[in-house]
């Protein structure tokens, strides 16, 4: 565009007796119209000069609008960068949480294999188990009939005599009469004034409730590592016989392994031996009977059978009262045990104070504690008998 102007203006210079040498003789320039030519020139020479300023401020804002393209297209190059950056750690991330499902997975199989073979194994000693059941699981006694026979329905179930437990505050008594009727009469009264040379013991009268069991539901199974040892003489010594039991198993030519705990059961007379290694005890059972020399010198036939364990799985109370039982209360520590004890006794034996024969009386003194027993009243209507 300036070249343009330039040469324009290089033209327009050019002396006027050269542009006379060329015009037509016709066409004479007069001052009029040199001065109308100028003003005309100057003319496009500021429209020149106006389309060069705008084409400058075009330019500018062309090179701005350039920046500022230049630095948006920068800043999506760096959010596309970021972004991939970011999708290539988050497809590292999956990869590797995919992989450790992948082991997860390989392990639960693993595990689902080794939860399969365990409950085959556990199926086929289920079965070995229920032959080996035909075998009996309780000691051999002796029974022998003599003669008595009755006329009943068999039960359908385990007959269990309860033996109650109940904690007796001090300062209280137990109190257990001949007669249901006579505790139920003492027990209305509430209050007795039992007298004292010149004063008064006041004792309060209360029934006695107690919670028993009405039923039981256990789980009965096979212990693979337990015998019961059984046939046991009466005469041997627990500690001695516990050695001499422990020793002949623990031999391997006896069928035996290591012993790892050994148990007196003193109610039956029996005694329960329990191996450490799983197998022992079966192979003790086939063989059933063994000839073990005890303390005594001599040897005794003593029977190995397998041991049941018991879990109670279910067991539910309800409230039973001791019609024949009555337990006094507020009794001040005025006197020693035996004479206020004595005191009592009389007191309530006498008719004219409601009482009536006493079977059993238990005084606590004050300060100290104790547990009554109760058991099954079988000579009377009464549920429950108790003492301390």
């Amino acid at each position: 565009m300036e070249t343009d102007l330039e040469d324009m203006s290089a033209k327009e210079s050019i002396p006027l007796d050269r542009q006379n040498q060329y015009s037509l003789p016709e066409l004479q320039m007069t001052p009029e119209c040199l001065q109308q030519e100028l003003e005309n020139c100057k003319a496009k020479y500021e429209e020149f000069q106006k389309d060069k300023s705008e084409l400058e401020n075009a330019r500018m804002e062309a090179e701005k609008a350039t920046k500022e393209l230049k630095d948006r297209a920068c800043r999506l190059t760096m959010r596309i960068e970021g972004d991939r950056q970011e999708n290539e750690n988050l497809e590292l991330t999956h990869q590797v949480m995919l992989d450790e499902a992948e082991d997860e997975t390989a392990k639960l199989q693993k595990m689902k294999q080794d939860l399969e073979a365990q409950l085959q194994e556990a199926a086929e000693r289920k079965r070995v188990l229920e032959e080996e059941r035909k075998i009996s699981c309780r000691p051999e006694r002796r029974m022998v009939f003599k003669g008595h026979i009755q006329d009943a329905e068999l039960p359908d179930g385990i007959t269990v005599k309860p033996r109650i437990q109940l904690p007796i505050s001090g300062g209280c008594a137990l109190i257990t009469f001949d007669e249901a009727e006579v505790a139920q009469n003492i027990i209305e009264m509430r209050d007795h004034d039992v007298p004292l040379e010149e004063c008064h013991l006041r004792v309060k009268a209360w029934p006695v409730h107690l919670l028993m069991p009405s039923a039981i539901e256990m789980q009965m199974k096979l212990c693979n590592r337990r015998i019961l040892v059984s046939n046991i003489p009466a005469s041997e010594r627990t500690d001695l016989l516990l050695d001499k039991l422990e020793l002949f198993f623990s031999k391997r030519k006896n069928g035996g392994g290591e012993v790892e705990e050994r148990e007196f059961l003193p109610d039956t007379g029996n005694a329960v031996l329990t191996f450490l290694d799983n197998g022992v005890a079966t192979e003790l059972v086939k063989t059933g009977s063994f000839s073990v020399l005890l303390s005594n010198g001599k040897t005794h036939l003593l029977k190995a059978t397998s041991y049941v364990d018991g879990e109670i799985k279910d067991l539910k109370f309800r409230t039973s009262t001791c019609r024949r039982s009555v337990l006094l209360t507020g009794i001040p520590d005025v006197m020693d045990k035996e004479p206020l004890q004595d005191l009592l006794e009389i007191y309530f034996q006498k008719a004219s104070n409601g009482g009536g024969e006493v079977e059993a009386l238990s005084y606590v003194p004050v300060g100290s504690h104790a547990v009554a027993f109760f058991e099954e009243d079988t000579g009377s209507n009464s549920s429950a008998s108790g003492g301390l």
